[in-house]
Formats: structure tokens, sequence, C-alpha cells
């Protein structure tokens, strides 16, 4: 983990650096719009005539951005007080993320040049083009190259986290290969399932060069499916009888948080599968609910084909990786 530390940490400093330089950038040298402009100028090109409607597509951005706090929790198991630290860092995760997205979404829009050039980009990245028209091209690799970095962070985040979970499933047998996946390396670290991990990402890549829609439906299928497990961890909160506190706790606003997080995540699942454009075509067609509708099916048939029979329940662990 040591490697890995030190990863998330230059992550931490590359990402909050660069945003601040690029937020300074495009306030110091871009064109700015009127504030009136920025925060009561209303344009609507999605097809959609509800403003209601409108704005709660809007809000699959927020959905999006947010999600992803419950990282820390994954690799409780490597994480000294990890009932004390592994809270605080989802906590901060999600401060962290509305503070520094909201600064960046209101210089963006402050920043905004020619609205129809950003919204019909030839670059098939519309922030982008916005950072070309503001300030020129160099700005934009600047741009990219933070992105590209960032991007490579959080992949090497999320194998780890995503084969930490393997892992625990194979050590409780819900999984096929569980005397492999669950085998320790000399490293003290679950090889097998950081390598399972990485060719299971390289298979969700691949229809990407053949199929544009076929990876926006994986992506946003994935993203409400993890939304659907905090609703479910959240709902189970709400009503479960025996309500242990551990020594972090939010006290007496407890329920109400959780009663907000529940609904977010329910809010968030519904939003990703409305349509985003009008007219519907085979072109602007909302498959993420269709990706869903696999998920879930393939995810039950494997817990009745499979988990049922093998599955034994989470074992407390003693011993630290």
């Amino acid at each position: 983990m040591g490697g890995l530390a030190i990863l998330n940490q230059w992550s931490v400093f590359w990402s909050c650096t660069g945003l601040l330089v690029i937020i300074t950038a495009l306030s110091a040298l871009a064109p700015h719009r009127s504030a009136s402009w920025v925060f009561t100028h209303y344009q609507n090109q999605t097809g959609f005539e509800n403003p209601g409607y409108v704005l709660v597509l809007g809000m699959i951005g927020a959905a999006y951005s947010l999600f992803g706090c419950e990282c820390a929790a994954s690799v409780n198991e490597e994480t000294k007080d990890a009932d004390i630290s592994s809270p605080i860092a989802m906590v901060c995760s999600i401060a962290v993320s509305w503070v520094v997205g909201l600064a960046f979404l209101i210089v963006l829009l402050f920043s905004i040049r020619d609205i129809e050039s950003v919204l019909n980009s030839t670059l098939h990245m519309p922030v982008a083009q916005l950072f070309y028209d503001a300030i020129g091209i160099w700005g934009t690799m600047g741009f990219l190259i933070l992105i590209v970095v960032c991007q490579f962070c959080t992949g090497a985040t999320t194998i780890t986290v995503t084969s930490r979970q393997i892992y625990a499933l194979a050590r409780d047998h819900a999984t096929p290969m569980s005397n492999q996946l669950k085998k320790i390396n000399s490293h003290q670290l679950p090889g097998n399932a950081v390598w399972f991990t990485v060719a299971m990402t390289c298979m969700v890549i691949l229809p990407f060069p053949l199929s544009e829609h076929l990876f926006e439906t994986i992506v946003s299928a994935t993203t409400i499916t993890v939304h659907f497990s905090y609703a479910m961890v959240l709902g189970c909160r709400l009503i479960a009888p025996d309500k242990k506190r551990g020594r972090f706790s939010l006290g007496r606003w407890s329920r109400a948080i959780n009663f907000i997080g529940f609904f977010w995540a329910v809010f968030a699942m519904l939003a990703f599968i409305l349509p985003t454009s009008w007219p519907i075509t085979a072109n602007t067609f909302n498959y993420a609910g269709l990706g869903l509708i696999v998920v879930i099916t393939a995810t039950v048939t494997f817990w009745i084909g499979w988990g049922k029979a093998h599955y034994e329940g989470p074992k407390a662990m003693t011993d630290d990786l």
C-alpha cells in the first residue's frame, strides 16, 4: 500500500493544484459573461419543453460527480483506525467535491464565449471547446493533460477498490475460482484479484472504439447500480431495529442525513434512465435502463445458480494484510 498511498497523495495534490491553476487562468485570461447571464439565463436545447424535466436532467451531472465516496470503506482492512478514518474520508470526499465542483462550474459558466460553439463542438468534448475558445490551444492542452493524469490516478484507485471487493467475495466463497482469487501474494496483496480486475476493466473499455453507445450504456448502468447499492444500504439503515453507534457518529442528525442520502440515491437512479433529448431516436435513446436490466438479471441469475449454494457470509478477520 506504500506506493498506492504515495499515488493517492500525488493525485490529491495534482487535482487540487491543477484545478486552482485552471480556475486562476480562466478568471484572469478569459473574457467573462455577466453575473445576470450566468445565474439567470435559461437556454434549453434538449427538445423537452418542461423546465422541471430539464432541471432533473441537469442534476445528472451532480449525481455522477458525487458517487464513489464509499471507496474508502472498501479498503478498511488495510486502513488503520478504519472505523474513524474511513467515515471521515467519505465525508471529506463529498464536501470537497461539492465545494470545488461548484467553484469550477461557476468559473466555467463565466468563461463561456459562444455557447453554440460549445454545444456543437467538433472536439467531441464540449468543455475542451470552452477552454479553446476562452484561453487558446495551450491552455486547452494543459487542461487535457490535467484530466489524463487525474483519470490515471482514479483508474489506479478504482482497480484497488474493486480488487479488494473481489477478494472479500472470494474469501466468503461468493465467486467462482474463490481459492485462486483470495490468494495473497508475497507483498500481502490479493494479486490474482488485482489481475482479474485489470482484465475485466479491459473488457469494459474494449467496446468504446467499436460502439460508443455500448460503452456509454455500460458506464451509465454501472453508475446506476452504484447508486442502487447506496439506496439498499441507507434503506436498511433506516429500517434496522438495532442501530448501534460506532466511534464515528452523526449524532442527532444521523436519521435526517440518512433520509436525504436515501432519497438522493433513488432520485439519481431514476434520473440516469430518463431520455436526455427529444425526439427519441436510435442515436439519442438512453440505453442505461436496458443496461441496468442486464446487470440485475445477471446478478440474480448468478446468485441463484452459484452464490446461494456457496456463499458463507462475511467472515471476521483478525489478521492484518
